[in-house]
């Protein structure tokens, strides 16, 4: 992931955050190792979203699947996902609204958007990496 492909991403969400759902939403874009590459911030008194927005990033970039996946999939192992906020460096964010990005079938990174609800949050970011064709769904036995 380099920078002008992530400030493609951080763009497209941002429109897509308040054209769709009427939302001014933060946008990161890690790596595939789950490092910074862009974070942008929404709305100016939500001093916390660009963190929210990197911790779903780096979440759905270490286990290469959406976080709305990874809840569901950790929904009845409350200790698991509790104990990765520690254990991967940066932290994480336990909520939707992370999606990893493909390219070639190689995951190359990963979008997490923070500022609205876990819903709208999860709609951006989906919505953002379909518009690239950077996604591909996640299955359970991945």
């Amino acid at each position: 992931m380099d920078f002008e492909k992530a400030l493609k991403f951080v763009l497209k969400a941002k429109s897509i955050g308040v054209e769709e759902k009427g939302v001014e939403v933060s946008v990161a874009i890690v790596d595939q190792a789950g490092h910074p590459v862009l974070v942008a911030r929404g709305k100016r008194v939500s001093w916390h979203g660009p963190y929210m927005a990197t911790g779903k990033a780096r979440l759905a970039a270490a286990f290469l699947k959406p976080t709305e996946v990874l809840m569901d999939q950790w929904a009845d192992r409350s200790y698991f996902p509790i104990s990765l906020t520690e254990v991967i460096p940066g932290g994480v964010t336990l909520n939707k609204g992370g999606y990893p990005i493909f390219e070639n079938g190689e995951c190359i990174g990963a979008i997490g958007v923070g500022g609205g609800s876990p819903a709208v949050d999860d709609y951006v970011a989906k919505a953002t990496v379909t518009a690239f064709n950077g996604h591909r769904p996640a299955t359970d036995s991945e």
